[in-house]
């Protein structure tokens, strides 16, 4: 019984390492993933090549629906027709918001919506959109581009289509950021 326990505390002392990278790789696997933004649709916030680390977070209409100003990225398949790539987005308007865009400037709920970070208005106007119980109404910070829910073929994005948020910036080490909505 004795050799029993002691070939076990060997083997358990041996291994200790590779249990805990393994249980650390699932972990990582399932909660976060590394992300690599192409294009500068989210410029000047990122720039084309950055390496992100998102987390995996699923919503619904039952859930509460990620947080205004936040950064989140959907599936590659959820737009194809917009960008062959997965798209990264900031969340303006939420479920029952209103969200129009007129003389330049991206309007709420009727009152201006400005980033944080100083980030306004867009090039072009859009008639009033009026949100689903299941949607959110996404914006790129570089507005030229036109790979957000302003494009007629993505339009406002069910929740259950986000893949998770943004969370920070590891690559290039020069620009590490922590980028979730605090």
């Amino acid at each position: 019984m004795q050799r029993k326990q002691r070939d076990y505390r060997n083997w358990k002392q041996s291994n200790a390492p590779y249990l805990i990278a393994m249980a650390l790789a699932f972990v990582m696997f399932m909660v976060i993933a590394p992300e690599v933004n192409e294009g500068n649709a989210m410029a000047p916030t990122l720039k084309d090549g950055d390496v992100l680390v998102v987390s995996k977070t699923a919503y619904n209409p039952n859930r509460k629906p990620p947080e205004k100003d936040s950064m989140v990225i959907l599936e590659k398949t959820y737009a194809q027709d917009v960008y062959e790539d997965n798209i990264i987005g900031r969340v303006v308007g939420h479920p029952g918001d209103t969200v129009a865009i007129k003389n330049g400037k991206v309007l709420v709920n009727g009152k201006e919506y400005v980033t944080d970070d100083g980030i306004a208005g867009a090039p072009e106007d859009m008639k009033k959109v009026k949100l689903e119980m299941d949607e959110v109404f996404l914006l790129c910070d570089n507005r030229d581009e036109l790979i957000d829910s302003r494009n007629p073929d993505m339009g406002p994005v069910d929740m259950r289509e986000i893949k998770g948020n943004v969370l920070l910036r590891v690559w290039p080490f020069s620009d590490i950021e922590y980028l979730k909505k605090k």
